[in-house]
């Protein structure tokens, strides 16, 4: 969809920049400064540091010090991604949150674009474009790659996702329906999915973060080197789908019994070896699952695939993986 123009008259809405950091100091000062630079916004910079060791926590109180917009805190054990990045959006005071990586660089109107694109939906998102580790361009976007996903439909975001935190904006009343976080779920994919099962996803298609591609970087996206295939990225690639199947069974947001069917199904399946149950509903729901192709028929038959070569890789014995396959 373009992108509206933001309406200058109308009152600045304050959006809370939920910041995780941990041993990010390299790139972290570029990253507070393009947020500082925001236009057409209120914000403020709510930081929950997951225990770093470098320079970060100096460079968080340095800001912090000529800054009363950032405000920053270190958990008390080191939570991992998921949970640390919970803790920041609980201290966020805003009626909209925006989640921030400690690594990348916003364009200055990101947050009023994406206030002034959301409408009535729960979770906004843009495009974003890939750069080196020194900031040049690499001439792709994260939608050269993915098909990027919106409306209204959980069981789409049950299995692919393409909403990245760095590039969202979104509801405080959406975290709070969403929460607890589920332990083994990205907090992006689970906010996505939970925004579909309430008043929906909306995509904006223009590029609004430079998005950093380097080696110590957390996601995978945008990365050259091959996925694995192996017993253990399978196990986790199920073990993921699972994590949001069962926990978005129990929020009683719209299809969360389809949720829930799915989650037992994969139980069984995993457990048992029997994936009957589970390929019936992949074909029951064919229409609403993520698209390869346009054509739900073969698309569905190509998720049945996948999901039996992840169980049959997820249980082959460590010491005979290969990365075939």
């Amino acid at each position: 969809m373009p992108a509206p123009t933001p309406d200058l008259a109308q009152p600045k809405p304050l959006i809370s920049v939920a910041l995780s950091t941990f041993n990010g100091a390299r790139y972290l000062r570029e990253q507070i400064d393009s947020v500082l630079a925001q236009s057409g916004v209120s914000i403020e910079i709510v930081v929950a540091d997951d225990g770093s060791s470098d320079q970060t926590p100096a460079i968080l109180a340095d800001y912090a010090a000529r800054d009363a917009r950032l405000r920053w805190q270190v958990n008390e054990r080191n939570l991992g991604p998921t949970a640390s990045f919970e803790r920041a959006m609980a201290l966020c005071a805003g009626a909209y949150i925006a989640p921030c990586d400690q690594d990348d660089v916003w364009h200055p109107d990101k947050l009023a674009r994406l206030h002034a694109a959301m409408g009535d939906c729960d979770l906004v998102y843009c495009d974003s474009e890939y750069i080196d580790p020194d900031g040049n361009s690499l001439g792709r976007r994260v939608s050269d790659g993915s098909t990027m996903l919106a409306g209204t439909s959980p069981l789409t975001f049950l299995f692919a996702n393409s909403v990245s935190g760095h590039a969202c904006l979104l509801r405080r009343d959406l975290f709070e329906r969403s929460r607890p976080f589920p332990e083994l779920a990205y907090h992006d994919w689970w906010l996505a999915l939970c925004a579909a099962g309430r008043n929906g996803v909306r995509y904006l298609d223009e590029p609004l973060v430079s998005f950093r591609r380097h080696g110590a970087a957390f996601s995978p996206m945008g990365k050259s080197a091959r996925p694995p295939r192996d017993a253990a990225s399978s196990r986790a690639w199920l073990d993921h789908r699972y994590s949001l199947m069962r926990g978005y069974a129990m929020t009683g947001l719209r299809e969360c019994d389809a949720a829930g069917a799915f989650a037992s199904a994969m139980q069984r399946a995993r457990e048992l070896g029997r994936t009957g149950a589970l390929m019936r509903l992949v074909w029951r729901y064919r229409r609403e699952l993520p698209r390869w192709k346009g054509n739900a028929f073969i698309d569905a038959l190509k998720w049945q695939l996948r999901i039996s070569k992840n169980l049959r890789r997820s249980r082959r014995n460590p010491d005979s993986d290969t990365t075939g396959g």
